[in-house]
């Protein structure tokens, strides 16, 4: 049971790199590629920069997400050996808080001080009690930062390639509508495969990000109008 609910948890983190890798890697990429399409510059300055672009803007993303992951691993581990401390420094207090606890959960009497005397029999399952009950910390559940940041680097740049790819291909006119077109499609499959994690409508979801995908691509392509005006 116990490792069902552990592989739920890292499927979970991967969705979740997974969804904001691909929302991102959309979004940004065909705002930065509507802009500069509006600008009316060449296919081939468009592509160079969109490769570039995407490049740069996946390691960020990756480098980002390994060193987010690590301080929150760090910072749990962390608030696990001062939990740790306090058991062996002031079992007293952690006591105090157990029972504390579990009034809140409805129990009183010799029921409640049986409970909290069972508990702190054994100091390994007062560390996990007051870890998940007061900290809301699952021990022993950390983030892998490498893998995480390996999921956002390659979902981040696959998912970049789809706006990118029609500029490769065709002339600038009719890159900015598959580009567009394709995205908001893309877009739309993400945010129903977002409800995986949401428990939303899948419709609704997909919609949502489909809506965000034009807006963006709108206002960065007539942005990029503008500027190119000014010059």
């Amino acid at each position: 049971m116990k490792r069902g609910h552990k592989q739920d948890h890292q499927q979970g983190q991967f969705i979740r790199h997974f969804i904001f890798g691909a929302e991102d890697g959309l979004i940004s990429t065909l705002g930065f590629l509507s802009g500069i399409a509006g600008a009316n510059l060449s296919r081939a300055v468009i592509g160079i920069a969109g490769i570039a672009e995407v490049f740069a803007a996946s390691l960020s993303m990756a480098i980002g997400t390994y060193l987010s992951s690590k301080s929150q691993t760090e910072l749990v581990k962390r608030n696990i050996e001062i939990e740790k401390s306090q058991i062996e420094k002031s079992p007293k207090q952690e006591k105090k808080e157990l029972i504390a606890l579990y009034k809140k959960k409805g129990f009183k009497g010799k029921e409640l001080e049986k409970i909290v005397s069972k508990i702190m029999s054994n100091k390994k399952v007062v560390l996990n009690e007051m870890l998940t009950s007061e900290l809301g910390i699952l021990p022993g559940r950390f983030e892998n930062p490498v893998k995480s940041a390996v999921v956002m680097f390659f979902t981040f740049i696959l998912l970049a390639m789809i706006p990118l790819f029609p500029y490769l291909l065709f002339q600038v006119s009719l890159a900015v509508k598959v580009s567009i077109t394709l995205t908001v499609l893309s877009l739309f499959l993400v945010g129903a495969i977002k409800t995986k994690v949401t428990n939303r409508n899948w419709f609704s979801s997909g919609f949502e990000m489909l809506i965000f995908g034009i807006i963006a691509a709108i206002v960065t392509f007539y942005i990029g109008e503008f500027i190119a005006t000014l010059y």
